[in-house]
């Protein structure tokens, strides 16, 4: 399924063109949306994690959240740098060729990790509480 969609990537260039454009205009909607796709990430992180495609981890919205910035981030950056003054169709090839550019390493980094070893995780876990704390708990105080 994944190599489908891929192969027709194309074809969801209109919804993202909009989708950015609404993230770049902020306000109340753009935040509703973030948090929407926020939401959507962890369920989806969840069923990989019953599933076993995904491992678990200490803060699971406080991943969902990193995952979703990260993702919306990078592409509103590519969106303002390349993308935000082409026409409809240029937009579509674009956005293909930005597809191509992230597909391997977005995949190796999930697959295969970055660091060779821990120890910044470990140095990190030294200083902060077990389990770390999530931001929605710390917007909560």
């Amino acid at each position: 399924m994944f190599l489908a969609q891929l192969a027709e990537v194309e074809r969801f260039a209109p919804v993202v063109r909009y989708l950015l454009r609404s993230l770049q205009a902020g306000g109340e909607l753009a935040a509703a949306l973030i948090e929407q796709m926020i939401a959507d990430a962890g369920e989806y992180l969840a069923a990989g994690e019953a599933a076993g495609v995904v491992r678990p981890s200490r803060d699971r919205a406080a991943r969902a959240r990193y995952l979703a910035y990260q993702a919306t981030g990078g592409a509103l950056l590519w969106f303002t740098t390349q993308g935000a003054t082409a026409g409809p169709e240029s937009f579509r090839t674009l956005f293909r060729h930005y597809v191509q550019e992230i597909t391997l390493p977005a995949l190796e980094l999930f697959a295969q990790g970055l660091l060779v070893d821990r120890s910044m995780l470990d140095d990190y876990l030294m200083y902060v509480p077990d389990p770390p704390e999530s931001a929605a708990a710390d917007a909560a105080r």
